[in-house]
């Protein structure tokens, strides 16, 4: 019977397609065919199509936790055979590479084999129901007619029969009804059927004749608001008989899924079997725009109409070849095998309406960020539905009485609130676009409900209630629950639960109910938090809420919220080594089911996915009735907090309506050999076990979290086997990347290992062939690991670009030892060249030059450090521990206790690790068995691991606290875990030169930060190396903003951090706000052996007196010079010493200090000029000066001779030199990264520097070793705009961010009794204009000096010199900068303002270099000399330039000639 019903419903669908048939030849779908199958009808070149993601429970959710399993062996393994890793499954007759290989074709591909026949059913759309891709009929034949065509011929066949058969229908319908003797109640039936079918044939016949009307209004309508589009109309004709096969393929593929999977309970089936639209295009009858908008809005109203059955505007061509839209729907009735095929027809459709578009722009493609639409007026819809009897006999359900008015209103009802105006329907296309799902969770939110007291409330018909808490955001559904506590008005709970949360702009509504046995539980109160709250501090403690209802208190809860948002990664990146994190699972689809699995070969397949070994599922994908391929797209998330023990288990069922559910075979591998297989062609397939055949497509995506030991952990960390040392050379021809704009790269390296930056170089600018010659320490931990040498374009405003790369890997440098001391040693020195491959494809450009040589640390036992369970862990277990309380039920839950009938599944699919028990390629998260100390259950699940890490540190050597510390190069090991900060901050770690951090953790989530983060760092002399601990606000790859910072001698910091735990203070640059770290260090010795320009002798300070000189060469006409010196270190001009006229033996006694990288490559030497007012200076000789064979600390007296190339040998200077070793810290700057040499200008002699002791020197940074006892006077910034450093150090600092040594309280010091200021004008840099004649103004008080103005330039120096009287009075220093002008106001080109007594100490006597940002553009140097000793007096001094001037007090005064002489620039200043 139900082969008879199948066979009836067939012929009766093909007889719904029988008018076109004397046309075109119409093809039908395949009821029971696939989406996938259907939606190929997008014919060639359409392969780009894929079908709709249905995502199943979108929103919130309790989360659940894989907590691993302790006995499960996986049915997929990868398996080492002669070094490869290959999968294999177990249980199963398939092979898991045939498997994959069969999945690896991409779309467009070559065939291996010949390519099969296009079937007919590849076409969709109009041209499938037009037949225009049939062959040509032979001569003789006919199309197929239909019924009508048969017996009637055209002039007697159309439209106008319909009208006679209603008549004809009336009459005899009335005469039956009269002749057999019916009530009048039947006549009145008959007139009711026949006045609908008129008034809805009537309507039709208006609707069409207005369009037309209207169509030719538009012709020669007046004019109005409106606009005509016939532009687009004359497009949409010719593109809508291209687009719309795939339109209709894109729906088919979409439209059948969703329909196949919400069939109601009483049918079988509900499927596509036609669908075209037609090959007439929809039409946009006006267009309004609405000018007055803002700029990044767009706002339109379009009148759309679709009326594909008028003809009037089509040719009798047109006419004739036209298609009309057309639905099929096939029905099955039935269940299991007694079902039957019901065919539905949609024709006849038309559509028309205004609607509203408004669109908002964005800066970034595509363009449109936001389109919301909505209908301004209800649309006019219309349709043709015959639900039996197909074409020739069906009946239009729109003639019965009320029923097409029902229809009508229902779907205004349903589409009223979501795009009728007011309501607007909103596409957010960044979104959709990006990639990302809209149901993805951005963090986790960790709920503890510790206890609720005083709750008012009983139980109906009196008792004490039985309460318990229900989370849910902004009160939709329930997410979780706790138990019920029996009989008490103070319940305490203690129990911890977690969320999954997609925004953080809701609500959590805490419920409280009351717990009933066998009625309906009772709601009692109510508590609210906001999870805005979470984004300023994640970790919320101690909350204490009022229970509310009915705006009433009803007693208070007390519980405590923390967030662990996920870790945003780039997209290039993987997301590190890290053990917590959420897993979006995916299963997405499965081929070739084993169909002996059931009765009839037709399969309902559904998935469930199985975590931990149990048998229970979490999540069940939807059920696909009738295939042996069905379609999931069924994603699901879960927390876990171990990924190493995460076992992921799926198993297709068979859904069976009144029978036992049946297996049709399963799978289940471990988490990280899954996450390893993605991104891979192919490789996401896996066959089943338990089965002959079939596969299952599955993929996950690993999400970090920002919690404590997730990112670099403990657990994680592995001791290092040595040090990979690089001497990274040169480059050459280099990829220009800024050759568009006319200039060169700015290349620098950087060196990475898993994606985290090592070491990195300075930066070359404007090189093609950059030289950087430095040598970086990378520490490694496995032979497996790999170097990435990475070239990198330096950008001031944009992310750096990348040049190219190189691959080093550790195995080319290093080999297993044997021994016990050190267990791996180096294969020898690798000096190579190798060119950089770019990113995009296998292309190469440029040569990297560079040295590696790998050095082995010491196996030390005790490297690694306690590790203690997280918070999801510890949650976890006391959860298995609390037995106090009963379970409320979960109304949410959809798994029943049948489902755990199958058992736990075995794992199908595993990692076995290769002969050497070295970790595969593809799996580097595999973990030792000894860093795993968690639980029980974990390191059963290791146990077949073997370690991936140093297994002999079981057997390592042991040193002393005091031995350890006597090993001069090691690597210093961190684990940095937790810290009370004073705002949001990430921790950075540098050591000696703080040129780039060692590590830097994430950003801490609250203010009470915990971490357990370790990270590593190498330190070549623990006796002079230091330890530079900085709390960042800003995010990674930002511009820094540092709120707080510690430094210290690393040998006194291991001592304190080898024996455990220890809190540093780290304070921010007032000294006001303080934060405290707690950490501890390994440390671990490498014998590394430093060449001389490495060692700490090789850098430091060099003090240079210049004393005199004698018999200078003489050029005046008198026979005499005017000479000065001018002192240049690698060819940058660092000190110029004052003029002494008309002598040939000068005595300067002038003194400076310079900043030295590197002796052994320093190329020191001084130039004597004669100095000119009117001319250029001419030289008078150069000497070079050699300081790498200077003893340190000891001052050395040097005689010069002066060499010139005109003059020959004459003459002599005579200097004396003392080097300081120290360490001179790197700064990153913005166009360069680090100046090779300080500069120094003019040195008083009668005011030494005392300024600076201690602290680190501006931006050059110099740590003082021999002044490490002052550690407690810090560098404190400035505000924006000025900046100070001792005399002479540099000329490079940067205005904004650059540190100064000052007081504490510098404006309240200030000296109640005047004192002496020197202040010299030294130069000037980026002004605004480049064609100017400069000169400065500096005024104190009522005090005013001018400069003089000098040449067309936008560097000016002066070097003049003006004396003040300086005291309380005169707190701030005012400057301008004007362009001279010999006809005309003179130009202001820049002014600033200088806080005096934040810069020199208010006694005794002080210097700094002042660098002053000048509000219009440009930087002005200014040095400061503060004498408190000395009163102003009207003796007279030389100036810097050889003039006289007066010395005058300049105490501000109060009467109105200074007032008089404010500048308007001035008038706020004080």
């Amino acid at each position: 019977m139900a082969t008879n019903g199948l066979h009836n419903g067939l012929a009766e669908a093909n007889a719904v397609l029988q008018q076109d048939q004397g046309r075109v030849a119409v093809h039908s779908f395949d009821p029971s065919a696939t989406p996938a199958e259907k939606s190929a009808a997008a014919g060639k070149g359409r392969d780009q199509l894929k079908s709709a993601n249905y995502q199943e429970g979108a929103g919130e959710r309790e989360v659940q936790i894989d907590a691993g399993g302790p006995n499960i062996i996986p049915t997929i393994s990868i398996q080492d055979t002669d070094g490869e890793h290959k999968l294999v499954a177990s249980d199963t007759p398939q092979s898991v590479q045939e498997v994959q290989q069969d999945s690896q074709a991409i779309p467009g591909a070559l065939s291996d084999t010949v390519a099969p026949a296009i079937p007919d059913w590849y076409k969709v759309g109009w041209r499938q129901a037009a037949g225009i891709d049939n062959a040509p009929l032979a001569e003789g034949e006919e199309k197929d007619k239909g019924v009508l065509d048969l017996f009637l011929s055209e002039q007697f066949y159309g439209s106008w029969y319909h009208n006679a058969a209603i008549i004809i229908f009336a009459v005899f319908a009335s005469h039956f009804l009269t002749r057999f003797n019916f009530g009048w109640g039947w006549l009145f039936i008959i007139l009711a059927v026949c006045n609908t079918y008129y008034s809805t044939s009537l309507e039709r016949v208006r609707r069409r004749a207005r369009d037309d009307i209207q169509r030719e209004l538009v012709k020669t309508r007046l004019a109005s608001e409106h606009e005509s589009a016939d532009w687009i109309n004359n497009f949409l004709d010719r593109f809508w008989l291209i687009y719309e096969p795939v339109l209709s393929a894109t729906v088919v593929s979409s439209v059948d899924q969703i329909l196949s999977t919400n069939t109601p309970p009483f049918l079988d089936s509900l499927r596509l079997s036609q669908f075209t639209l037609g090959t007439k295009a929809p039409r946009i009858d006006k267009v309004r725009t609405f000018p007055k908008t803002p700029d990044d809005i767009i706002m339109m109203d379009w009148g759309i109409s679709f009326t594909p059955n008028d003809i009037s505007d089509l040719t009798p061509r047109q006419a004739a070849d036209k298609v009309n839209p057309k639905i099929v729907l096939s029905v099955r009735v039935g269940k299991g095998l007694a079902t039957a095929l019901m065919p539905i027809l949609i024709e006849d459709i038309s559509f028309s309406g205004l609607m509203r578009i408004r669109m908002k722009l964005m800066s970034s493609f595509p363009h449109v960020q936001i389109v919301d639409f909505c209908f301004l007026e209800k649309p006019v819809i219309d349709y043709v539905l015959k639900p039996v009897g197909g074409e020739t006999f069906g009946f239009d359900i729109g003639n019965i009485p009320g029923l097409s008015a029902f229809i009508r209103e229902m779907t205004h009802a349903t589409l009223g609130p979501m795009m009728y105006d007011p309501n607007v329907f909103t596409l957010n296309l960044e979104q959709m676009l990006s990639g990302k799902p809209s149901d993805t969770a951005i963090g986790v939110l960790q709920v503890t409900v510790q206890s609720a007291r005083g709750i008012k409330g009983t139980k109906i018909g009196g008792g004490t209630p039985d309460p318990y808490v229900s989370l849910t955001i902004n009160d939709r559904v329930e997410l979780a629950r706790t138990k019920y506590k029996t009989n008490t008005f103070n319940p305490t709970w203690m129990e911890t639960k977690f969320l999954l949360v997609n925004a953080l702009n809701e609500s959590l509504v805490l419920n409280l109910w009351d717990y009933n046995d066998h009625r309906k539980n009772t709601l009692m109160s109510s508590s609210t938090f906001e999870l805005s709250k979470l984004a300023e501090d994640a970790t919320q403690e101690g909350i204490v809420a009022p229970l509310l209802k009915d705006g009433k208190e009803r007693g208070e809860l007390r519980y405590d919220i923390s967030f662990y948002p996920v870790l945003e990664t780039e997209e290039d990146k993987d997301a590190g080594d890290s053990s917590v994190g959420i897993v979006r699972l995916t299963i997405h689809q499965a081929k070739e089911l084993d169909h002996t699995k059931s009765m009839t070969g037709d399969l309902n397949p559904i998935a469930w996915v199985l975590l931990g070994g149990s048998a229970k599922p979490v999540h069940k994908t939807r059920c696909i009735k009738h295939t042996n391929s069905p379609i999931w797209e069924s994603a699901y998330e879960f927390l876990c907090p171990d990924k190493g023990a995460s076992i992921v288990g799926v198993r297709v069922i068979d859904d069976r309506d009144f029978m036992k559910d049946t297996s049709i075979g399963h799978m289940s591998i471990k988490l990280t050999d899954l996450l390893a297989s993605r991104g891979e062609a192919g490789r996401d397939w896996f066959p089943l076990s338990g089965c002959k055949s079939g596969k299952l497509k599955v993929s996950a995506e690993w999400k970090p979290l920002n919690m404590a030991g997730s990112l670099h952990g403990s657990e994680q960390y592995q001791p290092p086997i040595g040090v990979i040392r690089l001497l990274l050379d040169k480059a050459t021809d280099v990829k220009n990347v800024e050759a568009t704009l006319g200039g060169k790269s700015d290349p620098y390296m950087r060196v990475q290992v898993n994606n985290v930056t090592k070491g990195r170089t300075e930066v070359v600018n404007n090189n093609l062939n950059p030289v950087w010659d430095q040598i970086v320490y990378v520490p490694v931990h496995s032979l497996k690991e790999n170097l990435m040498l990475e070239c990198m374009d330096y950008q001031n405003l944009t992310r750096d670009r990348s040049l190219g790369s190189v691959e080093l890997h550790v195995s080319e440098l290093a080999k297993e030892s044997g021994e016990t001391r050190y267990l791996y040693e180096s294969t020898g020195i690798k000096k190579a060249t190798d060119p950089f491959r770019l990113d995009k494809g296998n292309v190469y450009k440029g040569q990297l030059h560079y040295t590696a040589e790998f050095v082995p640390a010491l196996a030390l036992k005790g490297v690694k450090f306690e590790s203690q369970p997280n918070e999801i862990q510890k949650a976890s277990e006391k959860a298995s521990r609390d037995e106090d309380g009963g379970d409320a039920g979960d109304s949410s839950s959809m798994y029943s206790s049948s489902d755990e009938e199958h058992g736990p599944i075995p794992i199908t699919i595993k990692t076995l690790p290769p002969r050497d028990g070295s970790p595969p390629k593809n799996n580097p998260t595999n973990e030792s068995v000894d860093s795993v100390h968690t639980s029980s259950t974990n390191d059963t699940a290791h146990t077949a691991e073997t370690s991936t890490g140093n297994t002999k540190d079981a057997d390592g050597v042991e040193m002393s606290i005091e031995e350890l510390l006597a090993q001069q190069s090691g690597i210093i090991v961190f684990n940095v875990i937790s810290g009370a900060l004073a705002k949001k901050a990430r921790l950075e770690v540098l050591l000696d030169d703080g040129y780039w951090p060692c590590f830097t953790t994430v950003k801490a989530r609250s203010t009470e930060a915990r971490w357990e983060y370790v990270g590593e760092g190498f330190i070549k002399e623990i006796d002079f190396s230091r330890v530079w601990l900085r709390l960042n606000e800003a995010d990674e790859g930002d511009k820094d903003d540092i709120i707080a910072e510690w430094k210290g001698d690393a040998k006194p910091f291991l001592q304190s951090t080898l024996v455990g735990p220890h809190t540093v203070t780290l304070y921010d640059q007032d000294e006001r706000y303080a934060s405290t770290i707690t950490l501890e260090a390994r440390y671990v010795p490498v014998p590394v052996k430093l060449e001389p320009r490495e060692t700490i002798n090789n850098q430091g300070i060099l003090r240079i007196d210049l004393l005199d000189g004698h018999e200078i060469h003489g050029i005046d006409r008198g026979g005499k010079s005017d000479p000065y010196a001018v002192f240049t270190l690698n060819g940058q001009k660092v000190f110029k010493s004052q003029t002494k006229k008309k002598t040939l033996n000068p005595e300067w006694n002038e003194n400076f200090t310079i900043s030295v990288p590197s002796r052994v490559n320093a190329e020191l030497s001084v130039e004597i000029f004669d100095w000119n007012q009117i001319e250029q200076a001419k030289s008078l000789g150069t000497a070079s000066i050699d300081i790498e064979d200077i003893e340190p600390f000891q001052a050395t007296e040097r005689l010069l001779n002066l060499v010139s190339t005109k003059h020959g040998e004459k003459g002599q200077i005579r200097v004396r030199l003392m080097f300081q070793p120290e360490i001179i810290a790197k700064s990153r700057k913005n166009t360069s990264t680090f100046s090779t040499a300080g500069r120094a200008m003019t040195q008083i002699g009668g005011l030494p520097v005392t300024a600076g002791k201690g602290v680190l020197h501006g931006v050059a940074g110099v740590f003082r070793k021999s002044d490490r006892e002052q550690e407690t006077t810090s560098e404190m910034p400035t505000s924006s705009g000025q900046a100070s450093q001792p005399v002479g150090l540099s000329d490079n600092l940067e205005a904004r961010g650059a540190a100064f040594p000052t007081s504490k309280n510098s404006m309240d010091s200030a000296p109640n009794e005047p004192g002496t200021l020197r202040v010299t004008v030294l130069d000037a840099k980026d002004l605004s204009s480049h064609d100017c004649k400069p000169y400065a103004t500096i005024r104190i008080g009522d005090k005013e000096f001018k400069t003089k103005h000098v040449g067309k330039t936008a560097t000016p120096e002066w070097n003049e010199s003006f004396v003040f009287a300086a005291g309380a009075l005169t707190p701030k220093l005012f400057a301008w900068i004007h362009d001279h002008k010999t006809l005309g106001k003179d130009k202001e080109l820049g002014a600033g303002e200088v806080d005096i007594w934040r810069h020199i100490q208010p006694e005794g006597m002080s210097s700094a270099d002042v660098f002053l940002e000048l509000r219009q553009g440009g930087l002005l140097r200014i040095r400061l000399e503060f004498d408190a000793t000395t009163n102003p007096s009207n003796a007279s001094i030389n100036s810097g330039s050889g003039e006289r001037m007066s010395r005058t007090v300049s105490i501000a005064s109060p009467s109105r000639f200074s007032i008089g002489r404010r500048r308007p620039a001035t008038e706020q200043d004080d």
